[in-house]
């Protein structure tokens, strides 16, 4: 990976972290001035879901692990056939690209969280 390519998805990752944090805290806040304690539950359920969706997605794509390595044909069930051998082996690197962007989006939906915990234990 090159030097552009590495800044470009550290910016992304930064971008992506800023708009999902200030829309966490738009809505806490919202929910604060409204006086409507629904708009915060709804708000972390929907984010509390958005990671385990994605983490989900992520785990499944990545072969069902979190090793960047792929998977050799040997490592695979012995009960698939070839062709479904092959199939796997021939999508892997494609599924595993996916994986790999679906992190842009997992990371700054943990960090908002973790930030926020920190605000509401420590801070507040």
């Amino acid at each position: 990976m090159d030097k552009k390519e590495l800044l470009k998805k550290i910016g992304i990752l930064f971008a992506n972290f800023i708009l999902v944090y200030f829309l966490f805290r738009f809505l806490i806040t919202l929910s604060e001035r409204l006086q409507m304690i629904w708009i915060y539950y709804v708000t972390v359920i929907i984010y509390a879901l958005g990671i385990t969706g994605l983490f989900i997605a992520f785990f499944i794509l990545n072969g069902f692990g979190f090793s960047r390595a792929e998977r050799t044909r040997e490592e695979l069930p012995e009960k698939w056939t070839e062709e479904q051998k092959d199939d796997f082996m021939a999508k892997q690197p494609e599924r595993k690209k996916k994986a790999r962007f679906l992190v842009l989006f997992i990371l700054p939906l943990i960090l908002t969280f973790f930030v926020s915990y920190i605000e509401l234990h420590f801070l507040i």
